[in-house]
């Protein structure tokens, strides 16, 4: 009976805090909603590291939605409410399952083969169907008829006003329930949960017969002669990197961009194909011949001076940003970066300790999942706004374009309102449209730059009647 009550309170809960709504402080509070609902219906599960850790995600992007909206904020939001709900169901799965997307529907799916599997469960769900949806229909069916041919009948019919019922609140409703559904009966999905569970992150070690340690014994002359003809290149690569950055000045701003947008999608490949490289060529029996220590150690090597290669990357990027201005571009390229860097120290982790792929899987989305958060709490159209603004790199399309995340930096900076084109960046009829819309918001949809904005426009207006 409390399930229930709980599945139904959540669902009229989720409607009226998004139902028409934008989104706002209506996150933080179902945010909290959803943990305090955890809370009591199973307090042990709320106690679990993974559970803190997905329910610290949603607060901290529910806060940046509250305070700046932007969508990379939104997004991590809902990872982190789809994050918190499968870790419910199984807190002891890696988020490389799919907890991390389909975690709100384990229990929908769990529920479908207990009936199938119970006939005592498809009968009394059958039942319930029969007794409350079909007289309804039979209702709705036969007074249409009888006001058809009865206009006494049809005239009584018309003073009941059904105007307030709402199809899409309900659905809205039913939604937040479902979601509910997950927290007060969580049910994982096997096998998917329990051979993730049950895959551990180092190779298995095992005696080597003679054919294994031959056919190990030629991988690993290929892979030595394979790596150490890549350092050779990418030692190469390197000297062009270095002269390209002390000749920086000579080159064009289009050259610049190109070299530093290049270099980042070209990096990016390059990480990726160097840890599936190696993740091949020590999966498995190479990790445990005598050997192998010059391929580790020109692996190693190469790891090196891939790091290297994002060092030179990033210091074009600044160098840039230096020259030219910023952008959101820019920011992202520091990031996709900042990732690169990350799963090249992952990929020497599982050669230096013989991990397998899955924990390069496991570890490099979990910390991609943090890194995106943590920058999601930042509202970087402002910082872009700010930083351009204060060292005259001026470009009016660019700061329409990054509204309305910008708009208190612009009042700051007295170009609020020239921004006259917000139409063509934010699909609106009109610059009033849009600010009517994004200032004029109720308590679920609270949002601080709106806030402020309407704020100071009521005393601009008191100011100058």
């Amino acid at each position: 009976m409390k399930k229930t009550i709980v599945i139904i309170l959540g669902g009229i809960t989720f409607a009226t805090l998004f139902y028409n709504h934008f989104l706002g402080l209506n996150t933080a509070v179902y945010a909290l909603f959803l943990i305090i609902a955890l809370a009591i219906m199973n307090t042990k599960s709320l106690l679990k590291p993974n559970i803190i850790a997905s329910a610290a995600g949603m607060i901290a992007s529910s806060i940046a939605i509250m305070m700046h909206g932007s969508g990379m904020a939104v997004m991590c939001y809902f990872l982190s409410v789809f994050l918190f709900i499968g870790m419910v169901a199984s807190s002891q799965a890696s988020i490389y399952t799919y907890n991390l997307f389909f975690g709100m529907f384990h229990d929908f799916i769990f529920n479908i083969q207990k009936i199938k599997e119970e006939p005592t469960s498809t009968y009394a769900v059958s039942q319930i169907i029969k007794i409350t949806v079909i007289p309804i229909l039979l209702i709705i069916l036969f007074s249409y008829l009888y006001s058809l041919a009865n206009p006494v009948f049809a005239e009584w019919l018309g003073f009941i006003d059904l105007s307030f019922i709402d199809g899409l609140w309900f659905f809205t409703a039913i939604l937040g329930g479902f979601i509910m559904g997950n927290i007060a009966q969580p049910n994982a999905i096997d096998p998917l949960t329990s051979n993730d569970i049950n895959t551990d992150n180092f190779l298995k070690s095992k005696e080597l017969e003679n054919p294994e340690i031959e056919k190990a014994k030629n991988e690993l002359q290929l892979g030595t002669f394979s790596i150490s003809a890549l350092n050779i290149l990418l030692v190469i690569v390197l000297i062009t990197e270095l002269m390209f950055i002390l000749n920086i000045k000579d080159f064009a701003a289009s050259e610049l961009s190109d070299a530093v947008h290049s270099g980042v999608y070209a990096s990016i490949v390059s990480i990726i194909l160097a840890v599936v490289i190696i993740a091949i060529f020590f999966r498995g029996s190479i990790n445990f011949i005598r050997e192998n220590g010059t391929l580790k150690t020109l692996t190693f090597i190469w790891i090196g001076l891939n790091s290297l290669l994002i060092a030179s990357i990033f210091t074009k990027t600044y160098l840039y940003i230096d020259q030219y201005g910023l952008s959101m571009k820019r920011i992202g390229v520091v990031v996709y970066l900042t990732l690169c860097l990350i799963g090249l120290f992952t990929t020497f982790l599982k050669v230096q300790h013989r991990l397998n792929f899955v924990y390069l899987w496991r570890r490099n989305l979990a910390v991609s999942f943090v890194i995106i958060s943590i920058f999601s709490l930042f509202n970087w159209s402002a910082i872009v706004t700010d930083y351009n603004l204060n060292n005259d790199f001026v470009d009016h399309k660019q700061l329409e374009r990054l509204l309305p995340q910008n708009a208190l930096i612009l009042k700051k900076h007295g170009l609020y309102d020239d921004a006259q084109e917000l139409n063509n960046t934010l699909g609106y009829s009109s610059a009033r449209y849009w600010e009517e819309h994004f200032t004029n918001r109720q308590w679920q949809d609270f949002n601080y730059i709106a806030y402020q904005i309407k704020k100071e426009n009521n005393r601009d207006v008191q100011s100058n009647p």
